[in-house]
């Protein structure tokens, strides 16, 4: 669950930054950590509040 978590982030973070960084290394987390302990750490929770965002889009698409 966490390695989908931090393989999310990671192409989000790809995605972000016009893919014109290795996809490969930011999968493995080979660059400097921003505002986290580590980068790895950095892409789980951008994959958790990805996947908060995106159950709260589908509940409220279909059930409101």
């Amino acid at each position: 669950m966490i390695q989908i978590a931090q393989l999310i982030g990671a192409v989000l973070r790809w995605l972000y930054k016009g893919c014109r960084s290795s996809l490969k290394e930011e999968i493995h987390g080979n660059y400097d950590a921003k505002w986290a302990g580590s980068y790895e750490l950095e892409n789980y929770i951008i994959g958790v509040i990805f996947a908060i965002v995106l159950i709260g889009a589908v509940i409220v698409i279909f059930f409101l």
